[in-house]
């Protein structure tokens, strides 16, 4: 078999080699510029490793802030969510007393229209005795002073409308509160839940898109003052100076 001049001239010079004779110049240089072009390709083979590292680095980083931008977000979501819930209890809350005292008021007046009538059977049994009883004078006090506490009543029981149809106006804006609330309580949770995809998208996109912080920040609605509505409302009483008890003490 017929060898190529460079294949024999290999093989002649790795036997001188192997006997330990001295090996050419021209072998050397030769071997040389392949070792150096062997490094060359090494080096320029390290440069693009490098650089991929580097590359590499920085998409970590990347994931690395939008992991932390995303669990920035995520918090602010869970807490806005524990606030509309902490709200949305203080409402229930509100709502439970405002109902206490409609009760209080309709027992008042409940109370008022039994003095009502009591004053008017009243009235009827001193007409009927003012036309037997010598004491007119005694007994025209007697009705000049139911009088007034026919009038003191009638505006008792005016103001206590007046309080009923207040407490219905605050229990409806309250109801349409307490609506918008779990409206937004709703939306909060299916976003928490579209975030949760958003990260999973994100890891797989090599840190190309950045997602915003205050995506999940949303306005707080209007607040309630509970400050003003939450003062002591005093349910309306008789008027006893003028009741029928304290009037039979005088007779």
């Amino acid at each position: 078999m017929d060898l190529s001049p460079d294949t024999e001239e290999y093989i002649k010079e790795s036997i001188e080699s192997s006997l330990g004779l001295p090996v050419s110049v021209k072998s050397l240089s030769l071997k040389l510029l392949a070792s150096e072009d062997a490094r060359h390709r090494l080096q320029d083979q390290i440069f693009v490793l490098e650089e991929r590292l580097t590359e590499a680095d920085k998409r970590l980083e990347q994931c690395r802030a939008e992991a932390n931008m995303n669990a920035q977000g995520v918090k602010r979501c869970v807490e806005e969510k524990e606030m509309i819930a902490s709200k949305y209890a203080d409402l229930v809350n509100h709502c439970r007393k405002l109902e206490e005292e409609c009760s209080l008021y309709e027992r008042d007046l409940e109370r008022i229209m039994e003095s009502c009538d009591e004053l008017g059977k009243e009235n009827e049994e001193l007409r009927a005795r003012l036309d037997d009883n010598s004491g007119v004078q005694s007994l025209g006090a007697e009705v000049e002073s139911l009088k007034k506490d026919k009038e003191h009543l009638r505006i008792n029981l005016h103001r206590a409308e007046e309080e009923v149809k207040l407490l219905f106006q605050e229990n409806k804006m309250l109801d349409e509160d307490n609506k918008r609330l779990l409206e937004l309580l709703k939306r909060e949770r299916s976003r928490q839940g579209s975030d949760s995809h958003k990260r999973s998208a994100t890891a797989s996109a090599k840190g190309k898109r950045k997602s915003s912080p205050n995506d999940c920040s949303s306005p707080p609605g209007r607040m309630i003052d509970f400050a003003a509505a939450d003062s002591s409302r005093q349910p309306l009483s008789p008027l006893h100076q003028n009741s029928p008890e304290s009037r039979m003490h005088r007779k």
